[in-house]
């Protein structure tokens, strides 16, 4: 068990650091390296998934520099109360491994080691697992009578400190590093407890909606548990008289405080640029959950993601449900996912300061600059008085000059022309509110 690795680890030091005081003695024990606690940075429960994000000690416990750590082994237990360090694995059990890449130790014979984080993850460094509850994972267990040469009594064991209703359970995560020594493999010591909570979590999202409004998104849902659970969620909590208990109950409670909801966006990647290296650590040790759209969870019913560049990406949302704050906060399932594929369907200005100047031979046209900065350029049209007809004037496409000189006028003829602003969008793109301007040919 890692709590007796870790003492007899203690008792070698101690035996170390008191022998050798200028007298002999019996030799000492071989000197073993154990690495600091490996702790737990944050745990997060979304659903019934729970992140656990480990830091990897750099250090041994005499300050040793590189730490002689191979693996950091991660335990968990559902408890109301944290259990007692020594008694932690007889109400939970290890959810995990983490393999520490190899560093170079004093003792190696072999030359230069460098580390391989393809084969573990690097010293100093966070890693995320992912433990997904089980129905039994979900309850507590109790700690094991105490062994006494009585009979156990069948009555109910005595309520621990701070373990008042069966709603506060909480799930509790310890760590335990070990150290790289094959044939005295030791335990440093345990991590500080971090817990999330077994309060139930909200109801899942339903009826999303995902539309575009010029350059933003809309995202719209429906209130976790329907309209009963938005109307329930804003009432006043019922008064509980002086001589009324809240009766028991086996169930986990909710998690306290409004529900509130977290957006996540997912975008398609750029099919113009390389897609990343491939990952030099395990994914399995890099399990870190999405992060909202949101840079606080919202208490609307919707979200508007602003400024949504034009690029042809698809963007995914879903959306989860929030009660709880801070390391007593708890997520629902994610909706389900609904997409969209942003177009520009933003036109150019119209036109400004058009003017047509007439002279021997020729007309020429001119208009204040547009600022679009997807503008791709202006294209010209004319017709004839009596004529109904425009006739594109710039027929290599949309001409990136403010000005147009016509020389195929008629002496005493009066022409109208437009003016168009043209954007980037491919293959139609959009076009601005026609701009006139009327001249006579001398």
């Amino acid at each position: 068990m890692a709590v007796r690795r870790w003492a007899l680890a203690a008792a070698v030091l101690v035996a170390a650091a008191t022998a050798g005081c200028g007298r002999k003695g019996p030799p000492l024990l071989p000197y073993v390296r154990v690495p600091v606690a490996a702790e737990i940075a944050s745990a997060r429960r979304i659903g019934n998934d729970v992140y656990v994000t480990v830091t990897i000690p750099t250090v041994d416990i005499d300050e040793l520099t590189p730490a002689s750590v191979c693996e950091v082994e991660v335990y968990a237990a559902t408890a109301a109360a944290p259990p007692p360090i020594a008694q932690f694995l007889a109400v939970g059990a290890r959810v995990e491994t983490i393999p520490v890449a190899r560093y170079p130790d004093p003792s190696d014979e072999s030359g230069t080691v460098t580390p391989d984080p393809k084969s573990g993850a690097l010293q100093g460094a966070s890693v995320t697992i992912k433990d997904t509850l089980t129905k039994d994972e979900l309850s507590a267990r109790e700690l094991p009578p105490p062994k006494t040469g009585r009979s156990q009594s069948a009555a109910a064991p005595e309520a621990r400190p701070g373990e008042t209703a069966p709603g506060a359970l909480r799930r509790f995560y310890m760590t335990v590093p070990f150290n790289c020594n094959r044939r005295d493999r030791r335990g440093g010591p345990p991590s500080k407890l971090v817990d999330v909570p077994m309060a139930n979590v909200p109801d899942k999202v339903t009826g999303l909606r995902v539309s575009q409004k010029g350059r933003n998104i809309e995202v719209q849902w429906e209130p976790s548990g329907g309209v009963l659970g938005f109307l329930i969620d804003r009432a006043l909590p019922l008064e509980v008289a002086p001589v009324d208990r809240p009766a028991a109950s086996s169930a986990p409670a909710a998690a306290a405080g409004p529900t509130r909801y977290n957006v996540y966006r997912e975008t398609a990647p750029d099919p113009l640029t390389l897609p990343p290296p491939a990952a030099a650590v395990d994914s399995r040790w890099a399990a870190a959950p999405a992060t909202p759209a949101n840079a606080q969870p919202v208490t609307m019913l919707s979200f508007t993601d602003v400024d949504v560049p034009f690029d042809e990406r698809k963007r995914c949302y879903q959306v989860r449900a929030v009660r709880g704050t801070d390391a007593q906060r708890v997520e629902s399932e994610s909706s389900e996912s609904v997409c969209v594929v942003p177009i520009d369907t933003e036109a150019p200005a119209q036109v400004t300061g058009l003017t047509a100047t007439a002279a021997e031979g020729a007309i020429t046209v001119r208009w204040e600059p547009n600022g679009e900065e997807d503008l791709r350029g202006y294209r010209v049209l004319r017709r004839e008085a009596g004529d109904d007809t425009l006739r594109l004037l710039t027929t290599n496409g949309p001409i990136a000059d403010t000005r147009h000189i016509d020389d195929m006028v008629m002496s005493g003829r009066m022409y109208t022309y437009v003016v168009q602003a043209v954007d980037n969008r491919l293959p139609a793109p959009n076009v601005s509110e026609p701009a006139e301007v009327n001249a006579t040919a001398p």
